[in-house]
């Protein structure tokens, strides 16, 4: 069992866009029953995925860079203490500098196999969730009809 009571944050890995292609909508986490049975409905969760609006936890979402390409959730464990600063936009383990090194040289990413050739492609040019989730080569079209040559139309 993982202990999980009212001082937990839940936290959710493998969501973001490349280890999901598309970013699921799978941050949004229930308690475990025995909590709910207490009056506690809710726990703030932190993820590297999307979550939709209708969700009643606190969260912090869209971590970047996503723990499939070895962000800094990827490294999280259980019982690991953080600190959040939501000034600074920043989420700390509470290890020393060694371990969370030793944590990083460990660190194997866990990335399911893609499904179709378009899932590898994606997860091939995907950017992170902070810079929109965007496939990179994509951006550098984005003033194109600013150039002098605009562009053609196809009827």
């Amino acid at each position: 069992a993982l202990n999980i009571d009212e001082h937990c944050i839940l936290v959710i890995r493998g969501a973001g866009t490349v280890g999901y292609p598309g970013s699921a909508e799978v941050v949004n986490m229930a308690p475990p029953a025995e909590l709910i049975k207490k009056g506690i409905d809710s726990l703030p969760c932190l993820g590297d995925g999307r979550q939709s609006g209708t969700s009643a936890s606190p969260s912090i979402l869209n971590m970047s860079p996503e723990a499939a390409v070895g962000g800094g959730i990827a490294l999280l464990k259980t019982n690991d203490r953080l600190r959040i600063d939501l000034n600074k936009r920043s989420v700390n383990v509470l290890i020393s500098d060694e371990e969370l090194e030793q944590r990083r040289r460990e660190w194997k990413p866990t990335v399911s196999p893609s499904q179709t050739p378009w899932q590898e492609m994606y997860r091939n040019m995907v950017g992170q969730l902070s810079t929109g989730g965007c496939l990179e080569p994509a951006t550098l079209y984005m003033r194109v009809v600013n150039q002098d040559n605009l562009p053609r139309h196809s009827h």
